[in-house]
């Protein structure tokens, strides 16, 4: 493949969600506000309930293929910490004293959050089979199928007096494990990157998620979550994504990038970390691995014609 037949292949994988699926993604997060709002269970807790969008739709690194949302219902009458690293914890702790408010049992906010998607959207639109989201179902044509996080506040403290603290989010999985994610720093970080990239960044990771779907729809490799292509491309210094006048220059300049780093042999997974900036994005227990990255890079690079 040259470049005059790349062009229209990376505009089109570049491009984000039309505006038609943008309103359709727009509604899901507004009914699923509205189901909040709506259930008497929440009375008095209102002004401690955020409902927010996050994800690649939040963060506008959606394309075409991947149209669902996710979407974040968190609690904030309480919040849940730590400490980084755990030897930092003074003691005793400050933050010890027990919560004594309703929501002491993690259970029952996810009980509650799934009975009022359960009232607005029916029975059988709601899967509550899942460890972590509950999904609603698509409707063709009116809203995109959509993931519903019932969290936590979440504070990790990188310094024992607590001057310095991260605001996230955690959500227990069904079998008890608590997972934090700091979404708002992902988001805050990723519009700087695209802004000193004159745009490059969120083009470049829409490539690389619309790269991943062709190759896993055809079996050339195994599917990954999308969040993952966000998190490569992060990784790549602005002046690669910069590289040339081209977009084609800058994209053959990313994959290069992340195809030397991701050898074995180059590969140090303490300068790996995930679009917030505050996770290792190689973590014993992450959903992909560096051969994954690799294999994705490799397989986009001879697809696009690079290597000639």
């Amino acid at each position: 493949m040259g470049p005059a037949e790349r062009k229209p292949l990376l505009d089109r994988w570049m491009s984000r969600s039309s505006a038609s699926e943008d309103e359709r993604m727009d509604r899901a997060e507004r009914m699923v506000k509205a189901a909040i709002d709506a259930h008497p269970a929440f009375d008095g807790y209102r002004s401690s309930i955020k409902v927010y969008a996050k994800g690649s739709y939040a963060n506008q690194t959606n394309v075409r293929a991947d149209s669902d949302v996710d979407v974040v219902v968190e609690n904030r009458d309480l919040y849940y910490y730590r400490y980084n690293p755990t030897s930092s914890a003074p003691a005793p702790d400050p933050n010890a004293s027990p919560y004594t408010g309703r929501w002491d049992d993690k259970a029952e906010w996810r009980t509650e959050v799934t009975k009022a998607l359960i009232n607005a959207f029916g029975a059988t639109q709601v899967d509550t089979s899942g460890k972590v989201a509950l999904t609603i179902a698509e409707v063709p044509g009116s809203r995109p199928s959509a993931d519903v996080v019932p969290s936590f506040e979440f504070r990790r403290f990188d310094a024992a007096d607590r001057s310095v603290v991260h605001h996230g989010s955690r959500v227990f999985s069904t079998d008890g494990k608590a997972i934090d994610n700091f979404p708002a720093q992902q988001k805050s970080n990723g519009v700087e990157k695209d802004r000193v990239t004159s745009g490059r960044y969120k083009k470049y990771v829409r490539a690389l998620k619309s790269a991943e779907n062709y190759l896993a729809e055809n079996g050339i490799i195994s599917d990954l979550p999308s969040y993952f292509m966000e998190c490569l491309v992060s990784n790549v210094p602005n002046h690669a994504i910069t590289t040339g006048y081209s977009v084609d220059d800058g994209f053959r300049a990313t994959l290069a990038h992340l195809l030397t780093n991701l050898i074995p042999d180059n590969f140090d997974k303490n300068e790996w970390r995930e679009p917030n900036g505050l996770k290792w994005l190689f973590a014993d227990d992450s959903k992909w691995t560096r051969d994954d990255g690799l294999l994705l890079c490799w397989r986009t690079w001879e697809h696009l014609g690079y290597q000639s």
